[in-house]
Parts: C-alpha cells; sequence; structure tokens
C-alpha cells in the first residue's frame, strides 16, 4: 500500500490487511512438485566468501568476471551486484515440466540484467513476472529485463492496489 500519493481513505482501507473469518474465500491449491529452485538475482548484499552448503548452492568467486583493462589478462572479478532491493528467479519443476517466474527485479535499471549475465542465466524462457508491490526497489529493473529478452511477451502480476507514482506511468 502506498500512502504518499493522495489516495483516499477508503482506498487505503481497502488495501490493508483484515482478519479472514472461516476457511479462506479463494483457497489456493497446489500440487505436490519434486522441485522448487529459488535464484536470488539482487539482494541488499553479495558475499562472495560464502560456502555452498547441503541445499544452497553459492555462486562461484568467478562469477561476475568483467572487463578491466588495468589488469593483466585484461578483467576483474567483480562479483555480483549488489544494491538495496530484491529480486529472486523461482523455477517450479514437476517431472520434465517446469516452469520460470521473476519475483521483483531490484532497484536499479541495470542490477538484475548485470546479474543474470555474470550468473549465466538466461531470461528468455521467463513464463512472467510477479510483483509483491510497486515500490522503485523491487519494480525498478524492467529495463535491464527488456534489454535482455525484449519488450513484449511477458505477462506480469500485481496486487490490486499497487500505486505507482505518476511519473512512472507513461501516457
Amino acid at each position: 500500500m502506498c500512502d504518499d500519493h493522495g489516495h483516499s481513505a477508503a482506498e487505503a482501507a481497502w488495501s490493508a490487511p483484515r482478519l479472514a473469518e472461516g476457511p479462506a474465500v479463494d483457497p489456493v491449491t497446489l500440487p505436490e512438485v519434486d522441485e522448487v529452485r529459488v535464484t536470488t538475482m539482487v539482494d541488499n548484499t553479495c558475499d562472495a566468501l560464502l560456502a555452498s552448503a547441503e541445499g544452497v548452492t553459492r555462486a562461484s568467486l568467478g562469477a561476475g568476471r568483467t572487463a578491466a583493462r588495468q589488469f593483466a589478462g585484461g578483467e576483474a572479478l567483480a562479483g555480483l551486484r549488489a544494491e538495496h532491493g530484491f529480486s529472486a528467479l523461482v523455477t517450479v519443476r514437476s517431472g520434465n515440466a517446469s516452469s520460470t517466474l521473476l519475483f521483483d527485479t531490484g532497484a536499479s535499471p541495470d542490477g538484475l540484467a548485470v546479474n543474470a549475465e555474470r550468473l549465466g542465466v538466461d531470461v528468455g524462457g521467463l513464463q512472467g513476472v510477479v510483483l509483491s508491490h510497486g515500490h522503485f526497489d523491487h519494480a525498478g529493473g524492467f529495463e535491464g529485463l527488456a534489454r535482455l529478452r525484449g519488450r513484449s511477451g511477458l505477462p506480469l502480476t500485481v496486487h490490486p492496489a499497487v500505486c505507482w507514482p505518476s511519473s512512472a506511468v507513461s501516457t
């Protein structure tokens, strides 16, 4: 919910959490799956020295090589881009079938795209984007995403109460 764009009290109340009596109004039943893989694409921090552990695979220290002419070999280990905000690639697999969604896009126009390239993640197979809410730190990476996969044909799901700054809405 955004309360800084002049919305009415009724609009704010509509989007506020409220107690739901009895069974869920729209229960969602999820089928059993074989695997759920969550790849953090953008987060507030990135520690390249953390080791992988059971059930957790971390990017190698070599992820994030970038051109750096001042070094022998012409490249440096820049690591992954960390920024205020969040983005995760969620892949669900059942048998040989899988579905991949992007949950949020980070803050900057290029952080998500840079990390996708450095991790070797192909975003061409995305089946949709889900935005948790409309704040810049979750919805800023669409420009980089469009650079990697094009601008059309990708469904976007947002909560109906998401509010966008008037400057973000094109006419």
